[in-house]
């Protein structure tokens, strides 16, 4: 199939190639040197190939995007905020929330009613939590995390090193600290997190 990587593409793909974090390097390098077909592959597979049949619940994803984010975040505030993140992409790029392109039209076409406002209140609350980011997570960065954390009084804010997004699904460590909090909600085990060793980094043999 035909593939083409323009700039909100290579953006969307680096999103979501924290997932295989090791081999990144090595495939901007051989984009550099005019070999596009890893960045390709990878982004085709995960939208079209088999794989990804039903790895998406479409019909619960919409709902929420449409119902408790997307009516209360205007098309010209996304680009106000993206200028000011990234000045020095195009506003093509700019425009697109990584991973999320095209949003508002679809929920145009979704036609899921807003929810009330108060859907957006931040949360206030003294019941011990424990809130997990993946220190490679590209779609929901490690310092939501603390951000999220900072009304929740008896909170456990542990940032899981060299995983990318869902880091329970991806992490024996995160699942071993859940397990922990279960047991002892405020005094849960985060030892193992000083143990984790960061990935071998792949690189291109040497022209």
């Amino acid at each position: 199939m035909k593939v083409v990587l323009d700039g909100g593409t290579l953006v969307n793909w680096l999103t979501s190639a924290t997932h295989l974090a090791a081999g990144v390097p090595r495939s901007l390098d051989e984009l550099d040197h005019g070999d596009p077909r890893r960045i390709a592959e990878q982004w085709a597979a995960g939208k079209l190939g088999p794989q990804a049949v039903g790895r998406i619940a479409h019909g619960l994803a919409y709902g929420v995007f449409c119902r408790e984010w997307v009516p209360f975040e205007s098309p010209a505030e996304v680009l106000r905020a993206g200028r000011q993140a990234f000045p020095t992409f195009p506003r093509s790029v700019q425009a697109q929330a990584p991973q999320l392109p095209f949003l508002h039209e679809d929920c145009d076409a979704w036609k899921v009613p807003a929810a009330p406002r108060s859907v957006r209140d931040v949360t206030r609350s003294d019941v011990p939590a424990l809130v997990l980011s993946a220190g490679f997570d590209a779609q929901t960065g490690a310092d939501s995390g603390a951000y999220a954390a900072r009304t929740l009084s008896r909170s456990t804010v542990v940032t899981i090193p060299y995983v990318a997004h869902v880091a329970f699904a991806a992490s024996p460590c995160a699942r071993e600290i859940t397990l922990s909090f279960l047991d002892s909600p405020t005094t849960p085990k985060t030892g193992c997190v000083g143990a984790l060793r960061p990935p071998e980094f792949e690189i291109g043999p040497k022209a």
